[in-house]
């Protein structure tokens, strides 16, 4: 098969439903952070728990259903942990993930996804559409993602879209970016070995191979300019900060990842290249990385201010988007 016929069939199974309002997809809180297994000596804090319910009719067809467990999986594969202590245990309560429309009026939730077009939500607010869609509204304080179509066809074409593509690319997104960050508090700490394990691991640096096999059918549309920036920091990624690391020369690493770092801003803040990041990313999700700095030692507090120059300095100075 041509690659331009192998980029024509990657297309046609990741084909983009219609998403109301733009972006809103992207910009769901499918994920919060709260403390867990309260209760007992390994309490944690800040870990990343779901952030959503997942609502199916109770008269919804079983493939609809069964397509939903994907929304399931890749939630699993971004959060730490379900969300649970030792009360809930007692209670035999665990959080609940996937709920009828008949069982969501016992249960508390500021956040759901309701998946297909048999449901009591979808009736209530006369939702209806021609094509594959997802559409985020707010009701009394809480978001309701929709995803419908005019069949059940069209619905777990939507369903793919949401669970394949924009799930599976936030998890790699948010796994690289935040193991990026413990990546720098390592090299400053002099620990190398595990500088490597979180280089290498699917779990944290090399998880932007989804996002990098996920971006294959634009990449014949990018610009040389983009190409390269992109080349360059998977050169340094793969290829010249193992080395440095392997051989334990740590201003070295520190020069390449800050290099590698700006190669993030590039393709983010558009800096020489048009902007890839077309929205503001959610603050209360992607404000992680600086408890993660934190951890390192890497922040610093002047005055009444935290001062993060370790990594933000140069040409990587800017913090947030615009």
């Amino acid at each position: 098969m041509r690659a331009t016929s192998l980029l024509f069939v990657v297309n046609l199974a990741l084909a983009q439903p219609i998403i109301k309002p733009d972006f809103a997809d992207r910009l769901f809180p499918y994920i919060t952070y709260s403390n867990v297994w309260s209760g007992t000596p390994a309490t944690l804090k800040n870990v990343a728990v779901p952030n959503v319910l997942i609502v199916y009719g109770a008269e919804e067809d079983p493939r609809v259903i069964a397509q939903a467990g994907k929304i399931a999986y890749y939630l699993g594969q971004w959060t730490d942990d379900i969300g649970f202590g030792v009360d809930e245990v007692k209670m035999s309560k665990m959080p609940p993930l996937f709920v009828s429309d008949k069982q969501l009026k016992n249960v508390d939730y500021k956040n759901i996804i309701v998946v297909g077009i048999n449901n009591d939500i979808v009736k209530r607010l006369g939702i209806s559409t021609a094509e594959p869609t997802i559409q985020v509204v707010q009701q009394d304080g809480k978001n309701i993602m929709l995803i419908v179509g005019k069949d059940n066809e069209d619905v777990i074409k939507a369903i793919k879209y949401l669970s394949d593509v924009r799930l599976n690319f936030k998890v790699g997104a948010y796994r690289t970016f935040f193991s990026f960050v413990a990546l720098r508090g390592y090299i400053e700490k002099g620990e190398f070995d595990a500088a490597l394990r979180v280089l290498k691991s699917p779990a944290g640096v090399s998880a932007c191979g989804k996002n990098m096999s996920l971006a294959v059918p634009m990449v014949a549309s990018w610009s040389e300019d983009i190409k390269n920036v992109v080349k360059t920091r998977n050169a340094i990624l793969y290829s010249e900060l193992p080395k440095a690391l392997e051989n334990g020369q740590k201003e070295k690493a520190l020069e390449l990842w800050q290099k590698a770092m700006f190669t993030c801003y590039q393709c983010h803040q558009g800096i020489g290249i048009p902007q890839m990041r077309k929205f503001k990313p959610l603050e209360e999700i992607h404000s992680r990385h600086q408890t993660i700095a934190e951890s390192f030692g890497l922040v610093k507090v002047v005055g009444e201010q935290k001062s993060c120059i370790a990594c933000h300095k140069g040409d990587t100075q800017i913090r947030g988007y615009k």
